[in-house]
């Protein structure tokens, strides 16, 4: 008989399967998965006003023409009055009428001019500026640090806390380098008018084409191309031809852009805490076990029982437990820094450690530096290791210290 169950969609955890193959490890083997990446990475973008950012064909053609609109702004004199000369794409319907007839009209009949008509003619990738090294995997990333988030408010518990802000950035994949060009065509009634454009245009020529604030392109004209047409019962044309170059460059709004790496991400923040001691010297303790009733728990407190307990606390030991000062160094040299009138706290009592290097919290310059990347330290001289750190010191760092100074 012929096969008829259903055929039954594959779950989830079967694409996923399928997907990744044989690039996941054994959890119980030693061996590291190939392909897995770390979910403690992943920084939802749920609830932000910052959009990704993508640059596409159309904004770059946008852009041409917004420039020349309000940046160029050419405009001739007819009738004695000043008109503004549009811009429009030459879109293929409209572009092989200009190439059939050698002019544009409206769908009343009338000539239209003054215009500009530019369209794309090609695309060429750029490869001496740059280059995303693998469309499926980019990791040439741009990092961006955003000002102010909701992860980064000031508050009174932050103040007190001495808490160090997150701090949050946005990575954008390198973009795509590409030269394109466009044809253009200019028609005017008269010859006058025409120069009037071409002065412009020229004028404006190897400059970043763009609307303010937003994406802008390095565009050149190499030439232009006029020729004034007039036939017996047609209209007067002047028309000029003339292309132009742009280097661009193109992020696409693609599915493996966007899984190939992290979107965002968060900065490590601190929050330090003094230490505070509560010494009471009566403790309230419940009953001993009823008879009969094997393994019953102690309640705390029952009434009727107490037991006084006398603690010797030496206050030494609290105020040494409570010390965490703030003492400012001087550099005096690329990974050495002094301090200058500052004494370490002894330790008080022979069952507490010894104050150390380990014994304090570095800050350069507001950022925390890990005890791993000093050398040494005897609460006079401070020496940072450079390679841990990756950078060396300047006259102009501040340098703290926080912990147990007298």
């Amino acid at each position: 008989m012929p096969k008829t169950t259903k055929p039954r969609p594959k779950n989830q955890r079967e694409i996923l399967d399928e997907a990744l193959g044989e690039t996941t490890a054994d959890p119980a083997s030693s061996g590291r998965p190939f392909d897995i990446s770390n979910r403690g990475n992943d920084v939802s973008t749920k609830g932000d006003r910052v959009k990704d950012v993508s640059i596409s064909l159309i904004d770059i053609d946008t852009s041409i023409i917004k420039y020349i609109e309000n940046k160029i702004k050419p405009s001739v004199l007819q009738d004695g009055n000043r008109i503004q000369v549009p811009v429009m794409y030459g879109f293929p319907e409209r572009w092989q009428t200009i190439q059939e007839k050698g002019y544009l009209r409206e769908y009343s009949g009338r000539f239209i001019a003054p215009v500009i008509v530019l369209k794309r003619d090609s695309l060429e990738a750029n490869r001496t500026l740059g280059t995303k090294i693998d469309a499926n995997k980019p990791q040439n990333l741009h990092a961006f640090k955003s000002g102010y988030t909701k992860k980064n408010q000031y508050d009174n518990f932050t103040a007190l806390g001495n808490r160090i802000p997150v701090d949050e950035f946005r990575l954008v994949v390198m973009p795509e380098y590409v030269t394109l060009k466009y044809s253009a065509v200019v028609f005017t009634n008269h010859l006058e008018q025409n120069n009037k454009i071409i002065e412009a245009l020229q004028y404006a020529a190897n400059t970043y084409w763009g609307e303010e604030g937003r994406f802008q392109f390095r565009a050149n004209i190499s030439s232009f191309t006029t020729s004034t047409e007039y036939s017996v019962g047609q209209d007067r044309t002047t028309r000029t031809n003339f292309d132009i170059t742009l280097n661009g460059y193109i992020i696409p709004d693609t599915v493996n852009r966007d899984i190939s790496h992290p979107k965002k991400f968060l900065s490590k923040a601190q929050l330090i805490f003094n230490l505070e001691t509560d010494v009471t010297d009566v403790f309230a303790v419940g009953g001993g076990k009823k008879k009969g009733v094997k393994g019953q728990a102690v309640s705390f407190p029952t009434a009727g029982q107490t037991i006084n307990v006398d603690v010797n606390i030496d206050p030494a030991i609290t105020g040494y437990l409570n010390t965490n000062k703030t003492v400012q160094g001087i550099v005096v040299s690329s990974n050495t820094a002094t301090f200058v009138g500052a004494f370490l706290q002894p330790p008080a009592g022979s069952g507490l450690p010894p104050t150390t290097k380990n014994s304090f919290n570095y800050f350069i310059n507001g950022q925390y530096a890990p005890v791993s990347s000093v050398t040494s330290f005897d609460g006079t001289t401070l020496l940072f290791d450079t390679s841990i750190l990756q950078f060396t010191l300047d006259g102009n760092d501040e340098i703290l210290a926080i912990g147990k100074w007298q």
